[in-house]
């Protein structure tokens, strides 16, 4: 009688584990593997104090994805390093949300990397296997770069996934106000912010970015420039020198246009 009784609960056991799989010998295609992207960082942290101070005002967080991140690329591994798909920079040209990652149905269950980048004009600023970029190279060192990397267990039922992009750089915003009418340039030298960031927002390589503008508005001057974080609190210097590019193309006054100089000081960038 015990035997019978062991006999019949094996084959409800084995039953239930067919029922609750699925074989894609037997089965019709299995729901593929879908990554669905939003955009986590639509507004800075602190943007609060910059719209305060009449420097910044604050984003919508409703707008379509586009509004945010105009291109993606992504680059997906197996977990034993073996790339399973890439595409390189997708215009976004739809009004959605969200944008929507199918790989094929045909994929098998496994354990998957997908690594996201946002708002890249072209992958020359990538290193190998696309995990990690160079902020400051051609194609990122303008932009506002977004990132997104997450390791997926891609089995029955588990088949949807969301990542979350997020900003790789922060803002520095700089406001002068009363300049004398003839300054109408200027150039701008932030020493030792990082320049490589990697998919795990880890940040390496200590650089400085400069740049040069010029100024079509009188009097009041606003800059914005998108830099990776300082190694440390006030770990970064800015040096900003105001020119009046007028007397800068007279090469007989090359030393003597008038310019305004203010003293270094040590900044604080983050993310």
């Amino acid at each position: 009688m015990n035997r019978d009784v062991e006999i019949l609960l094996f084959a409800i056991s084995a039953s239930v584990a067919v029922l609750s799989g699925c074989i894609r010998e037997q089965l019709p295609a299995c729901p593929s593997l879908t990554v669905t992207v939003t955009v986590k960082d639509v507004n800075y942290f602190n943007i609060d104090d910059a719209v305060k101070l009449g420097m910044m005002e604050r984003t919508e967080a409703d707008l379509p994805f586009r509004s945010y991140v105009h291109s993606l690329y992504y680059i997906i591994y197996d977990e034993n390093g073996s790339m399973i798909a890439e595409r390189r920079n997708i215009a976004v040209d739809n009004d959605d949300k969200a944008q929507t990652i199918t790989m094929p149905a045909s994929l098998p269950y496994g354990k998957y990397t997908i690594t996201v980048w946002g708002n890249m004009d072209n992958e020359e600023s990538l290193g190998d296997g696309s995990t990690d970029a160079d902020m400051e190279a051609s194609g990122t060192a303008a932009n506002d770069i977004y990132l997104a990397s997450d390791t997926f267990d891609y089995r029955y039922g588990n088949e949807a996934h969301t990542i979350g992009l997020e900003r790789t750089k922060g803002n520095l915003l700089i406001k002068a106000e009363g300049l004398p009418d003839n300054i109408d340039f200027s150039t701008k030298n932030i020493d030792g912010v990082y320049g490589l960031v990697d998919n795990g927002f880890a940040y390496s390589e200590l650089t400085n970015v400069q740049t040069e503008l010029d100024w079509t508005v009188q009097n009041d001057i606003l800059t914005q420039t998108l830099i990776c974080p300082s190694p440390s609190y006030e770990g970064s210097s800015l040096n900003v020198v105001f020119m009046d590019k007028s007397a800068m193309a007279d090469a007989g006054r090359a030393t003597l246009y008038p310019s305004l100089s203010p003293q270094d000081i040590n900044i604080t960038t983050g993310r």
